[in-house]
């Protein structure tokens, strides 16, 4: 098997790497909407052309590999390969890539990646590079078929497209007190990079009592909420909140729903509702 590799060429590259992640992912469970990372990173001064790098076998693209971040921190990607590539095709991938950013030319300290804890093959590959699970969040979710609540029977709420960080920023530093001005930056930096197909806004006695983010993976109809602040008398409410998600996303052409266990009240037990997978954090420092 003679395999080609070249580095990042133009934007039609970022093209290519979208589309290749959906195909290798779209029958992994509870795989992301893809993020807008990539796209940012290549306008960044920090950008080089070895941070993504490309495998063919004839003019067949078989596995690509990439990395976003600065010195200081790095979201370092999986090499993703087609079936019968396994092996050898992502060593050399992950040589080429993660060479670059520990060289002294990028010199990346800290590196990052997450899964979901039934991807045994790429968790496996990090620890096997010396990567360590740093956390696993758990996350639930539900089945939205057969939805059928009406919006009328639901605490109010306005639905706009995208995300508007300042409204979840805004809730954040008036009612938990416990985020820290450090946390919001990560958590600006984090949402920028999200594409969001809808926030959610609740007004409750005309002030702004609750906002959330969801992003919707179109080709396997999968929602998850990515991002929530709710003040308190929001969370007494929150199978309404929940309803009201369902409801849109439903609306939207999601048929599964999941939300990160963090954000839910402790006594949250809404039917239909089980542990669908875990959120794994790996992490390495050089």
């Amino acid at each position: 098997m003679s395999i080609r590799y070249r580095y990042y060429e133009g934007p039609e590259d970022l093209t290519l790497q979208y589309d290749f992640w959906k195909k290798v992912t779209s029958d992994l469970p509870y795989a992301w909407k893809p993020t807008i990372s990539p796209s940012q990173f290549v306008t960044q001064e920090q950008f080089h052309p070895k941070s993504r790098a490309f495998a063919y076998d004839g003019d067949t693209l078989v596995g690509y590999m990439s990395f976003t971040g600065s010195r200081e921190f790095v979201s370092l990607g999986y090499p993703w390969v087609l079936e019968g590539y396994e092996g050898a095709v992502q060593d050399e991938l992950y040589d080429r890539v993660y060479g670059f950013a520990v060289s002294e030319e990028f010199g990346a300290e800290k590196f990052a990646q997450r899964f979901r804890s039934q991807w045994k093959k790429p968790i496996d590959f990090f620890l096997s590079k010396g990567f360590e699970v740093m956390n696993a969040s758990p996350i639930v979710g539900t089945s939205l078929d057969g939805i059928a609540t009406k919006q009328s029977d639901l605490i109010p709420y306005r639905v706009e497209q995208g995300f508007q960080f300042d409204k979840w920023e805004d809730l954040e530093r008036r009612f938990n007190r416990n985020t820290s001005d450090a946390e919001i930056e990560m958590m600006r930096q984090y949402y920028s990079s999200v594409n969001f197909d809808y926030g959610i806004e609740y007004r409750m006695n005309g002030e702004r009592g609750g906002y959330a983010g969801v992003a919707i993976r179109k080709d396997t109809n999968y929602a998850e909420v990515i991002a929530m602040s709710l003040r308190n008398d929001l969370m007494d409410v929150f199978e309404d909140v929940m309803s009201s998600i369902e409801l849109e996303s439903s609306r939207r052409g999601a048929n599964t729903l999941s939300i990160t266990t963090a954000f839910l009240p402790e006594a949250f037990a809404r039917d239909g509702y089980m542990k669908l997978t875990e959120d794994v954090m790996v992490m390495k420092s050089v």
